[in-house]
């Protein structure tokens, strides 16, 4: 019992008493902790946000790194997190190395007012994801374009027969989906132009959101996407939906109205689709955090079309307008000779896109 009670406490000269730690109560870890901050209810999409979650957990497993992945269920709860993951690193005491990843640009506001909080901790790291413009102060910032990927899209299905699409996006507000649609509609824009007036007389570009005025569209309805495709069902054939979980909505509905689906941030891999514009943000998220963990991670980074990390995956061969002259007996398709000129100008253009 003596030997025992030694163990939990001992005394100085003057008396005070000293606990010492109780050699069988489990330490604290010291693994490096990726954190990660989602926008409400944004896990569970099937998306984007999923193919982070995938991305991260799949990196700190092969690399024995801890994570918590946090998906509030509304903006309020967000904000709360984050103000408390800030408060802790500003008194952390610790060397534990820590990276934030903030996965939803409706904080924009906090990180940019509040990341330099983090600068009196040395251990703790901020990744900021889909912004353009870079943090002043501590924290990195990730913005993974989508205009070539889907100036490539729209460049190609401005080649098909009478193409009549309706492009769907979110919100005017998250930066990444104006990027997509206005990628979509120049290169749409690019390859109608090269038709003839005869085939040009039934081409139709329709553009809708599906929030006019705020930060959602992410998800909606069975109802309200049958009721919007029964709209459209006169007018057009093809449906780009640019809005993250919501394409999944338009997914379960197409099987009831007649219309061809492009894929959106990961493979669509059904019947109803020729191609899926794909967004590698589970690769992008492996490579961020090896960045962070050599302590390289760049000050602000472009992961585009040009580096592999967006592309345009075929399901199948896509059918296009016969050229002039053509006289065979077999449908017309793309060839992987016209796919790699239509490649090519989409990585021009979004190289020219990215400058201004």
């Amino acid at each position: 019992m003596f030997a025992a009670m030694l163990l939990l406490f001992s005394c100085t000269k003057e008396g005070d008493t000293i606990y010492l730690p109780d050699p069988n109560e489990e330490k604290a870890s010291t693994v490096p902790l990726v954190t990660v901050i989602y926008d409400a209810n944004a896990l569970g999409d099937r998306s984007y946000n999923d193919l982070i979650y995938e991305g991260i957990e799949r990196t700190a497993l092969e690399l024995g790194l801890r994570t918590m992945q946090q998906s509030p269920r509304s903006y309020d709860e967000g904000l709360q997190y984050l103000e408390m993951l800030f408060r802790q690193m500003e008194t952390a005491r610790d060397s534990v190395h820590r990276l934030f990843i903030v996965a939803g640009t409706s904080y924009d506001e906090f990180i940019r007012n509040n990341n330099k909080r983090l600068e009196v901790n040395p251990y703790a790291d901020l990744l900021y994801l889909e912004t353009y413009v870079p943090l002043e102060g501590k924290g990195s910032t990730l913005f993974m374009p989508y205009y070539g990927a889907m100036y490539e899209a729209g460049r190609m299905d401005a080649m098909t027969e009478y193409p009549r699409v309706m492009l769907v996006g979110a919100n005017r507000q998250t930066e990444a989906v104006v990027d997509a649609l206005q990628g979509y509609q120049d290169g749409f824009e690019a390859g109608i132009r090269l038709l003839t007036e005869r085939q040009n007389r039934r081409t139709r570009l329709g553009i809708t959101w599906l929030d006019e005025t705020g930060n959602g569209g992410f998800s909606i309805a069975d109802t309200t996407a049958l009721h919007l495709m029964w709209q459209w069902e006169d007018d057009y054939d093809l449906i780009v939906p640019v809005c993250g979980g919501a394409f999944n909505t338009f997914a379960r509905m197409v099987s009831l109205v007649p219309f061809s689906l492009s894929g959106i941030d990961y493979f669509f891999d059904s019947y109803y689709s020729c191609y899926s514009v794909v967004k590698h943000v589970d690769r992008a998220m492996d490579n961020c955090i090896r960045q962070w963990l050599s302590g390289n991670i760049p000050k602000h980074q472009l992961l585009g079309l040009a580096s592999g990390y967006t592309e345009v995956i075929l399901r199948k061969p896509v059918i296009i307008w016969p050229p002039e002259g053509y006289e065979g007996n077999v449908v017309p398709t793309l060839t992987a000779e016209m796919r790699q000129v239509i490649h090519e100008e989409a990585v021009r253009k979004e190289e020219e896109h990215e400058k201004k």
